[in-house]
């Protein structure tokens, strides 16, 4: 890799870049909105997107990342979404919600996966299933006992 590209990918991430994201010489897709951008709207993107300063709308992509200074109130619908700083709305991620110690997320999710690490902050309703298309894992276990007695 040139040298000009690992100075690049040390600059964004000085902690290690290990998630694959580098490939010979090619960075796949970051987009980052920096912590001045304040956007309303609807918003689709490819690859991954780091929110560092607030968005309100609905957000449709693959890997979303709210930075811990960032502020999203939305709707949104991606593989994986990952809470650092606040959310408030709507998620359905096809795959995986992690929310850091640093995040504050309320609102409703849908996901196969649900990660809180300690100190981060959920209130809302939680729906994780094997398969988000799965009509059977949308019953409330509950309801199921009912139809028992």
């Amino acid at each position: 890799m040139p040298f000009w590209k690992l100075n690049f990918v040390q600059t964004l991430f000085p902690g290690g870049y290990d998630s694959g994201e580098v490939v010979g010489d090619k960075i796949s897709n970051i987009s980052i909105f920096d912590s001045e951008l304040r956007l309303k709207g609807a918003f689709s993107f490819k690859g991954k997107l780091i929110i560092k300063g607030s968005l309100e709308g609905t957000i449709a992509g693959e890997n979303l990342i709210i930075a811990e200074e960032g502020i999203v109130i939305a709707e949104i619908n991606a593989e994986n979404v990952t809470i650092g700083g606040r959310f408030e709305g709507y998620i359905t991620a096809l795959n995986e919600v992690v929310i850091l110690s640093t995040g504050i997320c309320h609102g409703n999710i849908s996901c196969k996966s649900l990660v809180v690490e300690t100190g981060g902050l959920l209130n809302g309703d939680i729906r994780c299933t094997k398969d988000l298309n799965s009509e059977s894992e949308k019953e409330p276990l509950s309801a199921e006992r009912e139809g028992l007695n």
